[in-house]
């Protein structure tokens, strides 16, 4: 562990569940005998009128406990769902006043005077809270301190309650403090604060701009690879754990999950498979993710069913008298929203992101050192071009035997009508392909593939929209509710059996823009 840089993890545990955990073995056991202790804290903060301090990067408090005081500055924070990591320079003073110039002995190599100028330190807020210490042992090497904060903020006349725990690393790896993170929310519900006291005060005093809705960055190919897919997994397990947090007190967003979570647990299932041969443990992260992903393609195709739904029944204008398919539909979007939303409030989701984390600081990884994104993503590219040009080859060679066996007598010929295609690839091997191909579409969709031509990489698109699509008919098949098909009314049965009948019209005439834009492509590759 770096010196002088604090680690820690900042959780939301209700009380009840708080209670279940500290009797648990997963602290009772794991507790350093006579660690265990409460105290009582007041943190003043300070900066510039126009914070000064702030816009550099560095936060200054004076910590009270007792009659003891200490002066800290925290700076270079990095943060990712309620993990955080940041330069922190600790020194013993007399009292609460400020003085930066405590700091010249530290080793902190700051400019203060460039920074302040001639503006004054002021005193910005105040926090108080009792907190319980326990040192845990988690691993022979890993040595970590829970805090349980109880207490309030006071800004600017406001005040704000804390309820919170913090897991700060102590000596040992950050892996295993994930791994621990992980375990407990498998036992509690767990969630996260990123937000640092810090922060939740400048916000009281209306000082600190909400951030919003971020844009996640893109890959930065000519990064190494391993460094680069961390950041990504980081990027994308913090937007999961900030959007929960609002997620779990609104019931109203309960059916909008598919579109809120959806795109990052995809994110990080795709990182996976670029992944695959090099680090171990990506089989495991991926059966992991499966337990997100599952009930959110369910609830995104059930609305998608729902408008096909709305549009026939439109295009019918009365003909299929009173509608009886509807409220059924919007029922089970209802349940299943109900059911990821508990999924949520279990900590599930929580328990998901840490393990990835977890996982990901555990894995061994290859050539970590020597090789890039970029590269990376093209070795994965060959890997699946070879894998697809094997299937094609064991296809034609299905198809010489074929007919040669009724060239010489030892298959009846096939019924009039039916030629035997020795070239176009069949619908088949298209769909056996399904997961290399739409993982090379998506490769394609984000940036140059040297393997192909500019030909081949415009057939490719035009595959991976006839795929999409296909992908997206054959989901609104099996978002069919099973009370729908068991309908035991005449009315209901007829707009069941005029919904299914469109569905299987247009499942058939996708496999066939498939089969036609998969045959297309093949034919620019074996150029």
């Amino acid at each position: 562990m770096e010196k002088n840089v604090e680690t820690e993890i900042k959780l939301l545990i209700g009380k009840k569940d708080m209670k279940t955990l500290l009797a648990s073995p997963l602290v009772a056991k794991k507790t350093k005998k006579g660690s265990h202790k409460t105290i009582k804290l007041v943190n003043i903060y300070y900066d510039t009128r126009d914070l000064l301090l702030q816009q550099a990067g560095i936060a200054y408090r004076v910590r009270q406990d007792g009659k003891k005081y200490e002066a800290t500055v925290k700076l270079s924070k990095k943060e990712a769902g309620g993990l955080s990591a940041r330069q922190e320079y600790n020194v013993a003073v007399k009292n609460a006043k400020p003085d930066l110039s405590v700091f010249n002995e530290s080793g902190l190599q700051v400019d203060f005077d460039g920074i302040l100028g001639s503006a004054q330190i002021e005193k910005l807020f105040s926090v108080r809270v009792k907190r319980e210490i326990r040192l845990l042992q988690v691993t022979k090497e890993t040595l970590v301190e829970m805090a349980i904060d109880q207490g309030f903020i006071s800004a600017g006349g406001k005040k704000e309650t804390i309820d919170e725990v913090e897991l700060e690393l102590k000596e040992g790896t950050l892996a295993d403090l994930l791994v621990y993170t992980a375990k407990i929310a498998a036992m509690v519900p767990v969630f996260t604060e990123s937000r640092s006291k810090y922060a939740r005060g400048l916000a009281l005093l209306d000082k600190l701009e909400p951030e919003g809705t971020r844009p996640v960055p893109e890959i930065n190919w000519d990064n190494d690879y391993c460094a680069e897919y961390k950041k990504q997994f980081y990027l994308h397990g913090t937007a999961v754990m900030e959007e929960q947090n609002v997620f779990a007190d609104c019931s109203r967003l309960q059916t909008e999950a598919d579109r809120i979570f959806l795109p990052h647990f995809e994110r990080m299932q795709e990182f996976l498979y670029w992944l695959q041969p090099m680090m171990d443990g990506s089989a495991g992260m991926q059966a992991n993710l499966q337990g997100a992903l599952a009930p959110l393609y369910r609830l995104r195709s059930a609305k998608l069913l729902l408008r096909r739904w709305k549009s026939l029944f439109k295009m019918a204008d009365g003909r299929l008298g009173s509608d009886k398919v509807t409220r059924l539909l919007e029922d089970r979007i209802e349940d299943m929203g109900d059911e990821i939303q508990r999924q949520v409030l279990s900590g599930t989701y929580s328990g998901i992101v840490f393990s990835l984390w977890a996982a990901m600081e555990n894995s061994g990884w290859k050539a970590e050192e020597y090789l890039q994104a970029g590269q990376l993503l093209q070795v994965r590219v060959k890997n699946i071009l070879e894998k697809i040009g094997e299937e094609l080859e064991k296809e034609q060679q299905n198809k010489r035997e074929k007919a040669s066996a009724i060239i010489v007598g030892n298959r009846k010929p096939e019924k009039k009508g039916k030629k035997i295609n020795l070239q176009e690839p069949g619908y088949v091997t298209a769909s056996h392909l399904s997961k290399e191909l739409y993982y090379l579409i998506t490769a394609n969709e984000e940036c140059k593939l040297n393997d192909l031509c500019k030909g081949s990489r415009k057939k490719l698109e035009k595959l991976g929209e006839a795929f999409a699509m296909m992908e997206k008919v054959h989901a609104l098949g099996q978002a069919v509710p099973e009370e729908l098909l068991k309908a035991n009314t005449v009315l209901a049965a007829r707009q069941s059996g005029y919904l299914l009948g469109d569905l299987a019209a247009e499942q058939q005439a996708a496999r066939k823009a498939v089969n036609k834009a998969f045959a297309k492509w093949v034919r620019t590759i074996k150029k």
